[in-house]
């Protein structure tokens, strides 16, 4: 498997897409973390009841969502917004090697096509480990911004934000086994997560009355995870402890690999 992720790398790290978009994706955690804390203090010294309080500290952070536990909540819940870049880039490079024929040659070099597909996997999985580990880097530099102390407490985020990143990626990848065209699978890959999906959890729970069903959608089950650091009665009513929403994940997650890999299988080349 080492020696297949090699190849993987080999294929990508002169790749101008993946190089473009991982340094867009390093600094848009930042930028989207650091725009979402500005606009929150902003919000929050507007409001009468700041001025009417005398010590500093609680002026910057009213409702603690950059405190030493919730900044880890804050940090996951607003980096996952920027999900669709690394899904980009796994649906191009899949799409890519299917249009120009490049993965006939894995298989005249004996892989399997089930060799083929898992390659893909890990790399997901390696995609998925740095996108924690940038996550884990800015909530570093938000306590040093913010001048507040970490408390690994609330460090099992990360887990939580390995398995939403994830899943964003292996439904790139299922939509670009269907498809196989980069341009539609990236189109339908923003408009159902941005767009369609929302609403059609907000028909199933609110309108149909079918709460908490609208919570397993394919991507929001995963979304779930990170949700907003304050407020969840409000914004998530009704929503299932998140070991219940992990569980629901990694169901998500098997679907996602039996699919693409059937599909690539049993699909002609």
């Amino acid at each position: 498997m080492l020696q297949n992720l090699k190849i993987e790398w080999l294929k990508i790290k002169n790749y101008k897409v993946f190089q473009v978009f991982s340094i867009l994706y390093v600094l848009g955690i930042l930028a989207i973390v650091l725009i979402f804390y500005y606009i929150y203090i902003k919000i929050v010294e507007s409001m009468p009841i700041v001025g009417q309080m005398q010590k500093a500290e609680e002026k910057k952070d009213l409702f603690d969502l950059f405190g030493a536990e919730n900044i880890w909540k804050s940090i996951t819940y607003s980096s996952s917004f920027l999900l669709y870049l690394p899904g980009m880039i796994i649906i191009s490079l899949f799409t890519n090697e299917v249009n120009f024929k490049t993965h006939r040659q894995n298989i005249i070099d004996g892989w399997k096509r089930e060799t083929f597909i898992y390659s893909k996997i890990t790399l997901i999985v390696c995609f998925s480990i740095i996108i924690t580990m940038v996550n884990a880097l800015a909530v570093i530099v938000m306590a040093l911004i913010t001048k507040n102390p970490i408390s690994f407490e609330g460090s099992y985020m990360l887990v939580y934000s390995f398995f939403q990143a994830f899943t964003y990626l292996l439904f790139a990848l299922t939509l670009a086994t269907i498809f196989r065209k980069s341009g539609v699978a990236i189109i339908l890959f923003f408009v159902y997560g941005l767009l369609l999906e929302l609403l059609f959890a907000g028909l199933i729970n609110s309108k149909l009355g079918l709460t908490p069903a609208g919570y397993f959608l394919p991507l929001q089950v995963a979304d779930s995870l990170t949700p907003m650091p304050k407020g969840n009665n409000l914004f998530y009513p009704n929503m299932p402890e998140q070991y219940i929403m992990l569980i629901g994940t990694v169901v998500m997650c098997s679907v996602y690999i039996f699919f693409a890999v059937r599909k690539y299988k049993y699909d002609d080349l």
